[in-house]
């Protein structure tokens, strides 16, 4: 048998209106139908070039035809249609959708005895899917086809006569007349190129077996992981490595960099993530021959702070796509200036992959790929895929594109990025336009402790930080150059600790760091307080780079002396409390009186009175229903600032009724009540007051009592922080949607019109989201007066209305039941209030004092209170330092960098320790930093 007519039926009335949105199966029975009838033993068959029909208007006429009937148009075909074409002696394939089952029935009534070469049909089937998808494109492009259908009868008939004849030379060449003038018909409405791109996805689990042929394919590829998971594979794979390095070399496989690990870097402080990001680059250096130059992520880890990072790094581009569950900014563009927070820029990929493995994805690519051309400078699309492919229609595109790029050449991402011209439009996108799904997923994969695992992260990170000041400040003063293999190893260390360590890899972590400080701070004691005269006294330091007021407990039997940097005393039965003023990254001395002080009084106006606690700034009113704070009033004109509870949120509505007979009302709420049992005073002053309150959460609905509370509420004199610490006793687990079901901390304010400002990637940032993730701070600011919420390593929030804010505490899975968090009036620098709050100063005794008589001093001084100095690292040579600034509220600002050592010359550098700028140096060094920048400053000081 030989047919005379191929035809295809669509569920259409043409090309224009051809159906797009279809489910996998259906929509893979419209592609593999147009593939397979184009196989080269039908095509030679009946020398028919082949065609398509409505499914409601199927013609009638010569027998021996075959008709392929994808199912969408199963409900469109005439009744009775199949049965009587087939009594008619034609062949009618319906109700398929896998591919050989279409061919095996296509062929059969030819009763062949012997099929060409596989491969050789495989390139005819994707000449029958690059027609389909240059159709539609033509028509999602608003032209016309202008296929000549007669020279590309006579070419693809000509090229199955020859692949059926065995002379697959001759067959290539007639195929690669027909992929060009298709090429031609795409270039007739987008004469310049565009582009394919492969993005694989690849874990060690999903390495293909045939590793060989994985990377022998005929067109560039992109392969995305964790450097650390291709550490492992190709440590496994010695073979695989060779093979590797070279298809890099030849520029057919490039692996887009990151960090070494994806974890939630969305919530790591910014120097983790730097740490991570030239981790992974320094493995996939290792392990390829080269540095990565576009950068990409699987697992959610877009943030404003980004472009930055990665300009850096020598970073060329990025791919600004979500592959995971969160919240990004949409605007799709093929290339675009993404701009970060600080104003740096890198170019970025923006538009959604295409499912390489789904059909019903790669129906929509004339859709996706016609919105490219339209908007795009530079038309692309990237097909994303596992290694192993279990639909063909991908490999119909590969195949093609050995013949030509009819819908686009396959490049690399930085192939792609290096082509001159305009880089596309500039995209500025907001720290608070991302949202990660972390919690959400933390819970589903019932991991422990899905919030607390930030707060011992962030105190982690603090206390490395202060080690690691310590120790490098101990350098400085002896002019040593500071050690980059212990800095190295401290951090590689500590960065094993992250936020999902296991518990050894956190404790080990906090080891490291306890003992890397312990040394420190000896040494440190050593340099400032051991040459001078006998005397005991403590030695107070502040690592941060502003002046502080801090509370100490005085470690001595004994008491300390009057001195202008003891701004208050409190001495109760068991301790002695100081109130300390330090000078900014510098230290006060202060000699210890061996006689034990009297026990002091609060005076006329006790800090703490029946739920009522005060100071010099504020009073803070508590509660007698609840227990919690009522209310926090200045001493000047101001609204209520804050009202705080803590209270169960019900994943549903609870009715509640209230009153009896005529006066019975009801209502729905959320939450539990918090009813105040018992309460006392802790300490009545004269620096601290501290109230305890305890008490229970009810069900009002039930009356049933949910859990049990301690809170303990404290103020001390001079400084403008409440000071909270919260125990709290479920009497169930928490189950369900962690933003939905949990225990909370509420907070209310008086009105609706306040703007709300959040810590994201350690700067204060504007925030409308009702769901908002800041582990440091959330800020109110209605009009002049500003009220700030220090949440140490507290992550998650929820906004409830307009004048409430729920920071969430127990969720399921967490196992920590104490909590603290401060709320502080009127901080100017929110992060500055949180760096003071929970970055304590590093306490000694000494035996001696200071050698020069001096009490007192500073290393290290900025300017600009906007700015922190988080660290102070090895430069590029022995007598240099790098200290690194961080702009946190969003304010461009030339400021002075003081040292204590007259520096001989200042630049700026980038993360590469390249050269930024030159800076000058008058009684500082001038610096220029811009907003939310990293800027490290390399001092170069005599030898």
């Amino acid at each position: 048998m030989t047919y005379s007519e191929l035809t295809v039926l669509i569920p259409s009335h043409g090309l224009e209106d051809f159906p797009t949105e279809l489910g996998e199966k259906p929509a893979a029975s419209l592609l593999n139908a147009f593939a397979v009838i184009w196989h080269p033993a039908l095509l030679a068959s009946g020398g028919a070039f082949p065609r398509w029909q409505r499914a409601d208007s199927p013609s009638s006429g010569p027998t021996d035809r075959l008709f392929i009937v994808p199912t969408p148009c199963d409900d469109q075909i005439p009744q009775g249609w199949i049965a009587l074409t087939k009594q008619a002696g034609s062949v009618v394939i319906s109700g398929e959708h896998d591919r050989d089952e279409m061919l095996r029935q296509a062929l059969a009534p030819l009763q062949l005895e012997e099929l060409p070469d596989p491969e050789l049909t495989a390139d005819f089937l994707a000449l029958g899917s690059m027609y389909l998808q240059v159709e539609l494109l033509t028509r999602k492009m608003r032209n016309y086809s202008n296929l000549d259908e007669t020279r590309m009868q006579r070419e693809s008939v000509a090229a199955a006569q020859a692949a059926m004849n065995h002379d697959p030379e001759a067959a290539r060449k007639y195929l690669a007349t027909c992929f060009e003038m298709l090429l031609e018909c795409r270039e007739r409405f987008y004469p310049v190129e565009c582009y394919l791109i492969d993005l694989c996805l690849v874990t060690p689990e999903t390495v293909p077996a045939n590793t060989e042929k994985f990377l022998a394919g005929p067109s560039a590829m992109n392969v995305l992981a964790p450097a650390n998971d291709w550490d492992k594979i190709l440590s496994a794979n010695p073979l695989l490595a060779d093979r590797v390095k070279a298809a890099c070399e030849q520029r057919r496989l490039e692996f887009l960099g990151g960090d070494d690990a994806e974890q939630a870097s969305f919530l790591m402080s910014l120097d983790a993530s730097l740490w991570h990001l030239k981790q992974g680059g320094a493995t996939l250096k290792q392990l390829t021959g080269s540095n990565p130059v576009v950068w990409a992520r699987r697992r959610f880890g877009l943030g404003a702070h980004l472009p930055q990072l990665l300009e850096r790094l020598g970073y060329k581009g990025a791919l600004h796509t979500l592959l995971d569950d969160g919240y990004a900014p949409e605007q799709e563009q093929s290339q675009m200036r993404w701009e970060g927070s600080s104003g740096v820029c890198i170019d970025a990929f923006s538009r959604i992959p295409l499912a390489a493995d789904g059909a019903a994805s790669m129906l929509r690519f004339p859709e996706r790929m016609a919105e490219s051309m339209d908007y795009d400078h530079l038309a692309a699309v990237v097909f994303a895929h596992w290694p192993t492919l279990r639909t063909p229609f991908f490999e119909d595109f590969r195949r093609a594109n050995a013949y030509a790029p009819v819908l686009g050449k396959f490049v690399t991402f930085s192939e792609f990025f290096s082509h001159e011209g305009s880089p596309g439009r500039r995209a500025e996108f907001k720290a608070a336009d991302y949202f990660s799904p972390t919690l959400i997923q933390s819970v589903a994969r019932d991991e422990a402790d899905p919030i607390s695992r930030y707060v011992g992260y962030w105190h982690r990170e603090q206390a490395f930080q202060r080690a690691e000041w310590t120790a490098h400040i101990a350098s400085v003063i002896k002019r040593q150059p500071i050690s980059s293999e212990s800095t190295e190893a401290l951090e590689a260390t500590v960065r094993t600790g992250h936020q999902e360590a296991t518990p050894e890899q956190a404790r080990r972590a906090d080891d490291a760091i306890a003992n890397a400080l312990s040394e420190a701070s000896l040494q440190l004691r050593d340099l400032l307080a051991a040459q001078g005269t006998a005397g005991s006294g403590v030695l107070i330091v502040n690592t941060l780079s502003f002046p502080r007021k801090v509370l100490v407990e005085w470690p001595l039997a004994g008491g300390p002396p009057k001195d202008p940097a003891v701004l208050g005393v409190q001495v109760d039965a068991d301790r002695v409390q100081v109130l300390v003023a330090l000078p900014p990254c510098g230290f006060v001395w202060l000699a210890n009186n061996t006689a034990r002080p009297d026990r002091t009084h609060p005076g006329k106006s006790p800090l703490a009175e029946e739920l009522l606690l005060r100071n010099d700034r504020f009073e803070v009113r508590m509660s007698d229903a609840t227990g919690g704070i009522a209310q926090i009033l200045t001493y000047r004109r101001s609204p209520n600032r804050l009202s705080q509870q803590v209270a169960l949120r019900f994943p549903h509505a609870r009715t509640v009724s209230v009153g009896e007979g005529e006066e019975r009302e009801t209502y729905t709420t959320y939450y539990s009540a918090m009813r105040l049992r018992e309460t006392r005073i802790l300490s009545r002053g004269p620096v601290v007051g501290e109230i305890e309150t305890v008490g229970e959460l009810q069900d009002e609905s039930s009356g049933e009592v949910l859990g049990t509370y301690r809170q303990l509420t404290r103020v001390i004199l001079g400084r403008n922080a409440v000071e909270v610490e919260l125990e709290i006793a479920p009497a169930q687990p928490i189950e369900g949607d962690p933003w939905t079901n949990y225990i909370g901390c509420r907070f209310a304010w008086k009105h609706e019109d306040v703007a709300l400002t959040a810590s994201i990637q350690q700067g204060a940032h504007v925030i409308k989201r009702e769901r908002i993730e800041a582990p440091q701070f959330v800020e109110i600011a209605d009009g002049d007066f500003r009220t700030t919420l220090l949440t140490p390593g507290l992550p998650f929030h929820r906004k409830t209305g307009e004048r409430m804010l729920d920071t969430l505490l127990i969720t399921k899975g967490e196992s920590v039941r104490r909590f603290q968090f401060a709320v502080t009036i009127d901080a100017v620098y929110p992060m500055q209030a949180s760096l003071d709050q929970y970055s304590p100063p590093l306490v000694m005794t000494t035996q001696t004092q200071p050698a020069d008589g001096r009490k007192e001093g500073w290393f290290f001084h900025v300017t600009a209170a906007n700015v922190q100095l988080t660290r102070i690292l090895p430069g590029a040579t022995p007598d240099a330092i790098v200290v690194r600034l961080v702009e946190t509220e969003g304010r461009s600002r030339v400021f002075g960098l003081h040292s204590f050592l007259t520096p001989v010359s200042a630049r700026q550098v980038n993360f590469q320790g390249e050269t930024i700028s030159t800076l000058r140096i008058d009684d500082a060094v001038n610096v220029e930093i811009s907003p939310y920048e990293i800027c490290d400053v390399e001092l170069r000081f005599e030898a």
